[in-house]
């Protein structure tokens, strides 16, 4: 789970109030507030209109403007004003509906409908509600196929936001844990070939080993004892994996994050964890995979080490696009044969021979990535 998925509230100031009578006011979050007050006069004294809940309330009503997909070229370059010469064919590769208009994927429509059922779940919690620019991170998806070869992309135009999960124990490389979210595990992995422990393996047996010691307690309510069950199965199955097997480093490892509704093997336009996939943002091109699943209401996430490739700064504090302007090419069934630890120079010729069936520019520029790894001692 990356920093996307670990949104939370800074302070209590974050909410900024009217100093004055003013009926409009704007969260922290970017969501504006039209704040009225209603009044009727009633039939009753105090005493009986305090006793009466409906007197008193706040009815709260979210408005939310669910943007198009963007299907027409001029739409893509808007957010991406290399697209159309990185991929010259890419306007006869959209799809088209029966009549005749370009279509977007239905992935499309399903992050926007995850994005008003997680609104409409914290409606209560105005402090969980969407930043503006999550809510609105995603310009387009769009299902290509080229029309001679039959090759075929997922095309997502994103905002780009920091993921600094996994971890491994084979390979010496600092971790970067930028979150109170951060997990030591990512959802491509392969098996262990060393016998150096994973560095995060005498942190949760610590945790386990408190929880299992706070079990004990005979003052623990019912849903204090089923919340510290649950604490200490999750650190048992966390340490059986970190055991087994080896992960990516969002610090190291050029990955991108899809949700979950993207990697439903029974859709034919899903993805798969592996899945290759070219990163194309003002005018070069970063070969990575999907290498994680992230929350099914957002999109855009990649790993600390693409992010950093794009811009320097980022970190727990910074993420280098907060509007829509990455394009991100996946490639669906592209996955080798099984996971293994990164190799770098595959990784990217299997992303030149991707993109060149895609018919895409020979022009642009190739991001190469380097190996970080730092000889055991």
């Amino acid at each position: 789970m990356g920093l996307s998925a670990c949104h939370k509230k800074k302070h209590s100031s974050e909410l900024t109030l009217p100093r004055a009578n003013y009926d409009l006011v704007k969260m922290a979050n970017g969501a504006l507030v039209d704040a009225q007050v209603e009044t009727n006069t009633s039939t009753n004294c105090a005493l009986i209109t305090a006793a009466t809940p409906e007197d008193y309330r706040l009815h709260l009503t979210f408005h939310l403007t669910i943007p198009k997909p963007a299907t027409s070229l001029a739409e893509l370059a808007a957010a991406t004003p290399e697209l159309p010469q990185a991929l010259p064919n890419l306007e006869e590769m959209i799809p088209s509906s029966a009549a005749g208009k370009k279509s977007a994927s239905p992935f499309f429509t399903t992050l926007f409908e995850n994005k008003t059922k997680s609104l409409q779940h914290h409606l209560s919690h105005l402090e969980q509600l969407f930043p503006r620019e999550s809510l609105y991170d995603c310009q387009t998806i769009l299902f290509l196929t080229h029309q001679k070869n039959g090759a075929r992309a997922l095309l997502v135009q994103a905002i780009m936001n920091v993921n600094a999960d996994g971890s491994d124990g084979d390979r010496n490389i600092p971790l970067e844990k930028l979150s109170s979210c951060y997990q030591p595990q990512t959802n491509y992995r392969w098996p262990k070939a060393t016998a150096h422990v994973n560095p995060n393996l005498s942190e949760i047996e610590t945790q386990l080993t408190q929880a299992r010691s706070s079990m004990t307690n005979i003052a623990l309510t019912l849903d204090q004892k089923t919340k510290l069950q649950e604490q200490v199965s999750n650190k048992e199955q966390m340490l059986t994996e970190l055991q087994r097997w080896s992960f990516l480093i969002g610090s190291a490892d050029p990955f991108i994050v899809l949700p979950k509704f993207m990697l439903d093997s029974k859709n034919t336009e899903s993805a798969a964890i592996g899945d290759y996939a070219v990163v194309l943002y003002q005018n070069t091109l970063y070969p990575a995979i999907i290498g994680d699943i992230g929350p099914s209401a957002k999109i855009g996430e990649a790993s600390l080490r693409l992010c950093r490739a794009i811009d320097p700064r980022s970190g727990a504090d910074h993420r280098p696009l907060s509007s829509p302007h990455v394009s991100y090419f996946i490639f669906p069934k592209s996955a080798d044969a099984s996971m293994a630890a990164p190799n770098y120079a595959h990784w990217s010729d299997r992303c030149h021979q991707l993109w060149n069936a895609l018919g895409g520019s020979q022009t642009m520029t190739w991001h190469e990535w380097t190996n970080l790894e730092q000889p055991w001692l």
